[in-house]
């Protein structure tokens, strides 16, 4: 059951937000200079990266532990991870505050705003805030979130007035991050450089245990065909009674490479695993219709996922630059649904 937050507890994350714009971090950080503050163990550290500096759109993106960490690696890596913006965006959980354009807000947000007495004017000064969660569309934040970005931007602050006022410099270049730490036993919070857990975005193979699978995959016919696999989230807002807000499906595709033949298209739950279901459809489609000779993907996180289905029909596995059958536009048509 989904909680709101009282304006008072908006009205104390808006005002934290604004002293943290006040800072004008953007002004010494880069979107890729991550920013750690870490209260208890490393796998719960709050990593910041701070939007704005060279750009027009103002900032401050909350990552939330390791996995947070994480989904920030995916998007820093897209275009080398060969990932669309579609995907990687929508498949990010973190929290979110931006200083935009009124029509960017929602009517709830611009009346949050207006009960709490803020006046923005011009481009790029409306303060709002989205939840980012993967399965779903992005949404206002509920109460526990806003207490827990409320201090988070409390630390912040402080972790940028330590910045400044030390007069730290950090080699963000080489794979750090400026860490604002709490000593366990002293209780005092000290800034430093420290190196980033890790650089490069963790995806995990998806494992097949099902022995069963195994042996009717292993004895399925075999054809020669070339298909092709894809998993797209649709980024539409899609209104479910279900959940306490609005679901983004992500669409799992299968179609026939030469041909342009789509074969299969399942769209999934919030809570549905993409990955899983992308292997269901697959693994369906072989023992139905037979094992193809190839199997085509654009990305190693989907290889990773098929991975399994296709060695045990013995199909190789091939992941090329672009696919034949999926294209933007085909992807379109199931958004226009919508």
């Amino acid at each position: 059951m989904r909680e709101e937050a009282s304006l008072k507890e908006w009205g104390s994350l808006y005002e934290a937000a604004t002293k943290l714009k006040e800072k004008q971090p953007w002004e010494k950080f880069w979107d890729m200079d991550l920013i750690g503050i870490q209260e208890g163990e490393k796998e719960d550290t709050v990593f910041f990266s701070i939007l704005g500096r060279g750009d027009s759109c103002y900032g401050i993106v909350a990552y939330e532990g390791y996995s947070g960490l994480n989904d920030f690696m995916m998007l820093a890596t897209a275009d080398t991870l060969n990932l669309s913006t579609e995907y990687t965006m929508f498949s990010q959980d973190n929290l979110t505050c931006y200083w935009g354009n009124r029509q960017e807000l929602t009517a709830k947000q611009r009346e949050t705003i207006k009960q709490l007495g803020y006046k923005y004017r011009g481009k790029n000064q409306w303060l709002y805030f989205l939840s980012y969660a993967a399965g779903y569309f992005p949404y206002n934040l509920d109460r526990p979130q806003v207490l827990r970005m409320t201090e988070y931007f409390a630390r912040l602050l402080e972790a940028l007035e330590y910045y400044e006022s030390s007069q730290m410099t950090v080699n963000f270049s080489a794979a750090n991050m400026f860490l604002y730490k709490k000593d366990q036993e002293t209780g005092q919070w000290k800034g430093s450089e420290a190196p980033l857990p890790f650089t490069s975005y963790r995806y995990e193979k998806l494992t097949v245990t099902n022995q069963e699978l195994e042996k009717e995959l292993n004895s399925a016919s075999k054809n020669e065909i070339i298909l092709e696999a894809d998993m797209q989230y649709l980024g539409a807002s899609v209104q479910d009674k279900k959940y306490d807000r609005p679901g983004n499906p992500c669409i799992c595709i299968v179609g026939e490479a030469g041909s342009g033949l789509i074969m299969s298209a399942e769209l999934t739950e919030p809570e549905e695993d993409p990955g899983i279901k992308l292997a269901q459809v697959l693994a369906s489609m072989i023992l139905t219709h037979g094992a193809p000779r190839e199997v085509h993907v654009t990305n190693v996180i989907t290889a990773a996922v098929l991975e399994d289905i296709c060695a045990m029909s013995n199909t190789e596995l091939k992941v090329v630059s672009s696919l034949e059958s999926i294209d933007e536009s085909i992807i379109s048509r199931f958004r226009g649904g919508f």
